[in-house]
This record gives C-alpha cells, sequence and structure tokens, in this order.
C-alpha cells in the first residue's frame, strides 16, 4: 500500500460514479503496484479501510468493471485488479517529470517540490549526529521591569516566569509570555503573595 498517489482528476469529475465509486477505485489505487497495474486487496481490508459494507464495495467494482475503468479477475481467495487507465497516468506524470528535470533547462528547476525535509528552519529544535541542539533561547538577562513604583532588574527564571530583583533584594515574577500581573514572592520561601 503507499501513502500517496497521483489520483485521476477524470475520475473525480465523471458523472456516471457515485461518490462510493470513487473512494472504491482510490482505494484499489493506494493498493496498486506501480509497474503493473495490479492489486490483490479483499473485501475485507477495503471495509476495514473505508468503513463501506462488502454488498457497496461489491457493486461499486462491478460498476467501474462495467465502465472499464478497472479489469477484475477472480482468484482462489481473493480477486486481481488491473487498473490500466491509472498505469497510463503514471508513466505519463513519470515520462513528464522527467522532460522538465533531465534537461539542460535551468529555467524549469523551481517546480520540483523539495519535501519538508529539506524546508525546515535549522535553527530549531534538531538532532544532529545524535547530538540534540536547542533552538536559541530568548535573552532576557537585561530586561528590566516597573512595579509599584520600583525598578527590578533580570535575576532568574524559573519555569515559565522570569524573576526580578530590586536593590532592596525584594522579587518579583513574571510570567515569560502570558499577560498576568506581576506576582511578588517572599524572597526565602517563594511563595506568591
Amino acid at each position: 500500500m503507499s501513502y500517496f498517489f497521483v489520483g485521476d482528476l477524470n475520475i473525480l469529475k465523471d458523472k456516471r460514479l457515485t461518490p462510493i465509486d470513487r473512494l472504491v477505485y482510490f482505494s484499489l489505487v493506494s493498493f496498486m503496484s506501480s509497474k503493473d497495474g495490479k492489486c490483490y486487496p479483499r473485501y475485507a481490508t477495503i471495509k476495514r479501510d473505508l468503513g463501506i459494507s462488502k454488498a457497496s464495495i461489491n457493486r461499486s467494482i462491478k460498476h467501474l468493471a462495467k465502465l472499464k475503468l478497472i479489469t477484475v479477475k477472480r482468484l482462489s481467495s481473493t480477486n486481481l485488479y488491473l487498473l490500466s487507465q491509472q498505469v497510463e497516468l503514471e508513466k505519463n506524470r513519470i515520462k513528464r517529470l522527467k522532460s522538465q528535470f533531465d534537461s539542460t533547462d535551468v529555467s524549469q528547476r523551481h517546480l520540483l517540490i523539495k519535501p519538508s525535509l529539506y524546508n525546515y528552519n535549522r535553527n530549531v529544535n534538531k538532532y544532529h549526529r545524535g547530538k540534540f541542539i536547542s533552538p536559541p533561547a530568548a535573552n532576557h538577562s537585561k530586561t528590566t521591569i516597573e512595579y509599584k513604583g520600583e525598578k527590578y532588574e533580570y535575576c532568574a527564571e524559573f519555569g515559565n516566569y522570569i524573576e526580578y530583583r530590586n536593590k532592596k533584594g525584594d522579587k518579583v515574577a513574571k510570567h515569560k509570555w502570558k499577560d498576568e500581573p506581576i506576582k511578588k514572592f517572599d524572597a526565602i520561601e517563594k511563595v506568591a503573595s
């Protein structure tokens, strides 16, 4: 089963198909081998994935076969499904990609969408050769605040709070990102008053 596939817009826009027909078709596509267009899912597997009854699946498969969108061959314990239209779509997509990116023309290179592996911010949490590199921390060391007419300077941090101390040694704490009132702490017990 593939994690992603290219869906055929003709299937999505075909008025002859019901929504369940489309679901069953794309479920079959998700099981399809990209080399030969064959898949072998059982009704129970499709039922588990889509949450629809076996009767609905059977009806949809017969309808898709009648419209010649799939070919069904009965095997001993399951069915063989051949999705020739989807195989042609995959071949055309690969041919188109090769024609765009195998040339020396650099002007079309921006069309390639890089996976998210390459689009991450290098300054955020990441593991590099087994070693954790933490994100840059906010520097509060030069901050000061006014509280009840007195000036308090940064002294420490604990949890989500920043501690400030005035010249007398009184401490207050302010939440790092919430807009809460400043809390005054007893310097010995660290109890908010």
